[in-house]
């Protein structure tokens, strides 16, 4: 009398296949591996659509590195961009004191020394932003006459430097009154070259 537990699923035994010889073995392996489920076949197709995407990249490169060519700024351009910079920080640093001299807000003694001592490192990087290279480029306010008289606009902004220099001990007073007389100084330096090389 059988039970439950007589009750086993039969055993599959895998039955090999027929041998295949000569032809029809070399056949039989082709076939297998062009199946899409093929490694082989996998590989291979992988091969192609990179062989493809490399082909169509290396007829866009040029294009895409000239395009990338065209849009780099030049060296004048980017010199003028440092000493638009430079002179948009100058003016940046000296408005919030000038703020304070006229009344206009608060003043601040902390704030004065902070920004007279950015003046001082500003202004020695104007002349440097003027180099032969860079009277053309962009559209700017600067006169040519700057690379005519080339000495005198040093000198002009050396006197901007010397201004802003004595600026920071001026500042370390906390006297509102002699800051006003030093802010006076590094206006009457940065006027001195505005009105000879600055076009309105």
């Amino acid at each position: 009398m059988s039970g439950p537990l007589d009750r086993r699923p039969a055993l599959v035994y895998p039955v090999p296949a027929p041998a295949l010889s000569g032809r029809h073995r070399s056949s039989f392996r082709r076939t297998q591996h062009m199946q899409p489920t093929s490694p082989i076949f996998r590989a291979t197709r992988f091969l192609a659509i990179g062989a493809a995407a490399a082909a169509a990249f290396g007829l866009a490169a040029p294009g895409i590195a000239e395009d990338a060519a065209k849009s780099q700024p030049t060296k004048a351009e980017r010199t003028i961009e440092y000493r638009q910079s430079a002179l948009y920080l100058l003016g940046w640093n000296i408005g919030p004191i000038a703020m304070m001299v006229k009344g206009e807000i608060p003043f601040d003694a902390k704030t004065v020394e902070l920004r007279a001592m950015r003046l001082a490192q500003i202004a020695p990087m104007i002349a440097e932003g003027f180099p032969p290279d860079s009277q053309t480029g962009a559209p700017t306010k600067a006169k040519p006459e700057i690379w005519q008289n080339m000495d005198d606009f040093k000198s002009k902004a050396a006197a901007l430097e010397i201004a802003t220099t004595k600026f920071t001990e001026t500042a370390k007073s906390g006297d509102p009154k002699l800051v006003a007389a030093g802010l006076g100084e590094v206006g009457k330096a940065c006027k001195a070259c505005h009105d000879q090389y600055r076009a309105d």
